[in-house]
């Protein structure tokens, strides 16, 4: 694997080299803790041996579902709080030009991708719901428990939404 290389020239004025040396057996014991799998947070390291190690399956199953939604829908609602809605919104901003979320739907390539259950504000989702419109829909809650209260409200909005739209069968879907 490559190696990352620090190049430290415009810190010189502000860090002695003496000072890098001490900070260097504890980024010795980072990296290795990384590359074997050791220490502290361990077992949320999957990402390391990212894009070469991964679960294929459950990769087809993403590609199969974001398709379906941009055959479906002309929205995509992204329901989730702290990092489950900023890496969504991290990928979004860094894959697309900065308004593309804001152009019409012919001029999109895929559906517009709105948030909710990252606050608790009653004008935010009325709002959201107006720019939604009468428009086909999708929902994607990211969430590591379900519980946390923002998403958990949001969501019970939006699937009684997707119900009376599509009907309880056809929300599941």
């Amino acid at each position: 694997m490559a190696r990352i290389k620090f190049d430290y020239t415009n810190v010189k004025n502000f860090v002695n080299d003496h000072e890098l040396a001490q900070m260097q057996t504890m980024v010795n014991t980072v990296d290795r803790d990384l590359r074997e799998g050791t220490g502290v947070g361990s077992e949320m390291t999957g990402w390391i041996k990212l894009p070469t190690d991964y679960d294929q399956a459950e990769f087809a199953r993403i590609q199969a579902a974001a398709k379906k939604i941009q055959s479906d829908s002309k929205v995509l609602v992204v329901i989730g709080i702290g990092g489950s809605y900023l890496g969504s919104r991290a990928a979004i901003d860094f894959l697309h030009e900065f308004y593309n979320n804001h152009l019409p739907d012919d001029q999109r390539e895929f559906p517009q991708v709105l948030f909710a259950g990252n606050s608790i504000s009653p004008a935010y989702i009325n709002d959201l719901i107006k720019v939604i419109g009468d428009r086909d829909f999708s929902v994607n809650v990211i969430s590591k428990s379900g519980t946390t209260t923002e998403p958990a409200i949001a969501f019970r909005i939006f699937k009684n939404l997707l119900e009376r739209k599509y009907g309880q069968e056809g929300a599941k879907s």
